[in-house]
């Protein structure tokens, strides 16, 4: 029986061996847009940001688009949790929500609030490319490697809609992408096949010898395309920071997450202290590559203190929306 789990479990990777793999990034980005307009948008957009001009930002978003994805997304979730309601039901729950959960004023509050936490003002910007949304999504992704005003680099990734004669910045593209790939299926535990023990002994070896550049050489060409070389340095000196060089590595285990891919949980004992990390390995031909690596699992959400409450009636009145419009990336 296969098992689905949530992007917020790989932070128990090497604990309790639960694993996920993210669907393939869209096609590599080309640096022409897809319109002019789009690009002048985008530049426009991203002035607001860096001015701290947020409200102005905010003013260029398909706030529409978003608020009927999470509207939609939020009904399906009701009808999958309580299959007995009704077309009638949730007409009047989607009214509910519209009127209070989904008010424009409340999303744009929410939106903005945001805006604000990720700390754009002074940041300095490149833009990647451009390329169509995945499967069939309608919009497309601009790929943007920012650099705060404290000096550190960040990846942003923009959606972009056209709507009649008109571009906008679709926030909601993004957020149905990284819906989409928020579950996958996880294959059995397996053993990591020879090839793949090589190329991590290698890996974190050349780590002993602070070889960065050879390491990033290494990595399969998607993961060169989608990571420049300094992100991958100051991701990888931020580690040897803090973790010291490596000195031992243990292979936690091994999972499946789709045909040719394998993820490996690494606990890596430097100087200063241990670190799990994760590895991500492909397949193609007769030939294993380095596909990913997280020098650092993401934190798991911490327990609800107070307790749980009673179970909700089977027919909602009052649900509640509280949409998690975080970046993903």
């Amino acid at each position: 029986m296969k098992k689905t789990i949530c992007l917020v479990c790989l932070a128990c990777l090497c604990l309790s061996g639960a694993a996920i793999h993210a669907a393939e990034p869209p096609a590599l980005f080309a640096p022409e847009p897809p319109d002019p307009a789009a690009a002048s948008l985008l530049e426009t957009y991203l002035s607001f940001l860096a001015q701290g001009d947020l409200n102005a930002a905010l003013a260029l978003q398909d706030l529409r688009g978003m608020r009927q994805y999470l509207l939609d997304r939020r009904l399906a979730e009701l009808k999958a949790k309580t299959p007995e309601l009704t077309d009638a039901d949730l007409q009047e729950l989607s009214a509910q929500i519209q009127l209070n959960d989904l008010a424009p004023a409340r999303l744009q509050h929410i939106l903005l609030g945001i805006l604000n936490e990720a700390n754009y003002p002074g940041m300095t910007w490149t833009i990647r490319g451009y390329a169509r949304a995945p499967d069939d999504i309608d919009g497309y992704l601009a790929s943007i490697e920012s650099r705060s005003a404290t000096g550190k680099d960040k990846p942003i990734l923009v959606g972009l809609i056209k709507l009649g004669d008109e571009w906008r910045i679709s926030p909601s593209v993004v957020e149905e992408i990284m819906a989409r790939r928020a579950t996958v299926h996880v294959g059995p535990t397996i053993a990591p096949p020879p090839e793949v023990v090589a190329l991590a002994n290698a890996f974190w070896s050349r780590f002993q010898t602070g070889d960065l550049d050879t390491i990033y050489a290494d990595m399969s060409a998607a993961y060169r395309a989608r990571v420049p070389l300094l992100t991958f340095l100051t991701h990888a000196q931020a580690f040897l920071d803090t973790v010291g060089l490596p000195a031992q590595w243990t292979f936690v285990r091994a999972i499946t997450t789709q045909p040719q891919v394998l993820f490996v949980g690494v606990q890596v004992q430097g100087a200063k202290l241990l670190q799990p990390t994760l590895m991500g390995f492909r397949k193609t031909g007769v030939t294993w590559t380095i596909d990913d690596i997280q020098f650092e699992m993401p934190h798991a959400a911490a327990p609800p203190t107070a307790p749980t409450p009673p179970p909700a009636p089977a027919r909602p009145t009052q649900p509640d929306l509280t949409p998690d419009l975080t970046p993903s990336l």
